[in-house]
């Protein structure tokens, strides 16, 4: 049910980025922006590809039986998808599309890169073996889902930004209490 609520607030945000793209909303654009139709496009786009996902995954999570374990690798993956994915739209759309080319490709060099990290993250938690790695990767798990809580408490400067913080709260909450499950501990090597 969690997927299906971050799902339904991507897809609205991804629906205010596109209906911003032909001037419906109010939706602040950056100042560096130089073809507000195409940078709204190309984020919008990039936005529903990640609600797409995490539809996907919510699916798939309540049709198809699965370990908390699973469920946490499971997200893992989806997160690093949904950035690579979002990643690689936003840096187009600020690389061609603004007076800000080389941030545009700092931010989809810095999503690949990340991407790869959660990917191999995800790996970890799946290859069904314990050890010191898999209890840092637990360790990197919670510091990452609490990290996540805190900032999305923080106060929001616009839509976008508010859009996102209810949508990590919602997961963060979630997954912290997943990743804190004794049985996750267990098959993680964390506890006995």
């Amino acid at each position: 049910m969690i997927f299906w609520i971050v799902a339904v607030v991507l897809a609205a945000n991804a629906v205010m980025v596109l209906a911003a793209a032909f001037d419906f909303g109010s939706i602040t654009i950056p100042d560096t922006v130089t073809d507000r139709r195409m940078f709204c496009l190309l984020t919008g786009i990039g936005s529903a590809a990640a609600a797409m996902i995490y539809a996907w995954n919510a699916h798939r999570t309540m049709s198809v039986r699965k370990s908390r374990l699973e469920v946490v690798r499971s997200y893992v993956m989806v997160i690093g998808l949904c950035t690579l994915i979002y990643g690689i739209f936003s840096g187009l759309a600020v690389f061609l599309y603004s007076d800000e080319s080389v941030t545009g490709l700092a931010i989809a060099l810095t999503t690949i890169i990340l991407a790869a990290i959660v990917f191999a993250i995800a790996f970890v938690i799946g290859d069904g073996k314990k050890g010191p790695l898999k209890k840092v990767v637990w360790a990197i798990l919670m510091i990452a889902f609490v990290l996540m809580a805190l900032d999305a408490v923080m106060p929001a400067q616009d839509y976008w930004e508010f859009a996102d913080h209810i949508a990590h709260l919602i997961i963060a909450v979630f997954m912290v209490s997943f990743i804190a499950d004794a049985d996750v501990r267990r098959e993680m090597g964390v506890s006995e």
